[in-house]
């Protein structure tokens, strides 16, 4: 077992996978890297190319507010990962993926992600699956820290809602 295998393995985005969607990953131009702090990783509105599987580090994910402002939406740590906007047309980056700290991670093609996810549908279904849990939990954890960042309104944490008649300050 090479290290990279050994590493795909480990990590807990990828570990539950069967043998063989394991190797179809690793097919997917896989390879290790890293990554200095402050250095980014991704960038908004730029092509979208990749998806990195966090090894060890800290990312922030940033989103631009006004101007040359921007805020951490959420921080992405090792065993999750960095990178969804390449599944989607017009595959362009989200937010801005910076390293907090030394990151290293687990680079894969995006073209060759996309194009293996259609030829094999169980291994398309399976990783839809996957990154649609990830998509998900991130747009909630967006949700929570938009709202703090914007001071909208508190949002009820059993529901996840805000309130029907909330006073927004977008803009002021």
């Amino acid at each position: 077992m090479t290290d990279l295998d050994q590493l795909f393995r480990s990590h807990p985005f990828i570990s539950t996978l069967s043998d063989e969607h394991i190797t179809t990953l690793e097919s997917c131009g896989a390879a290790f890297v890293s990554f200095e702090p402050d250095e980014k990783i991704v960038r908004e509105g730029r092509p979208a190319d990749a998806c990195f599987f966090v090894d060890a580090g800290d990312v922030a994910l940033e989103l631009y507010v006004g101007g040359a402002e921007s805020r951490t939406v959420l921080t992405v740590h090792a065993g999750e990962i960095v990178g969804w906007s390449w599944l989607v047309p017009p595959y362009r980056g989200a937010f801005d993926a910076i390293a907090l700290t030394p990151v290293t991670a687990l680079r894969v093609d995006a073209a060759l992600l996309r194009d293996a996810m259609e030829t094999d549908k169980p291994f398309g279904y399976e990783m839809m699956k996957r990154f649609c849990d990830v998509i998900v939990t991130r747009i909630g954890a967006s949700r929570f820290q938009l709202a703090d960042v914007y001071r909208v309104v508190e949002i009820d944490p059993r529901t996840h809602a805000m309130p029907a008649r909330a006073e927004h300050s977008f803009g002021r």
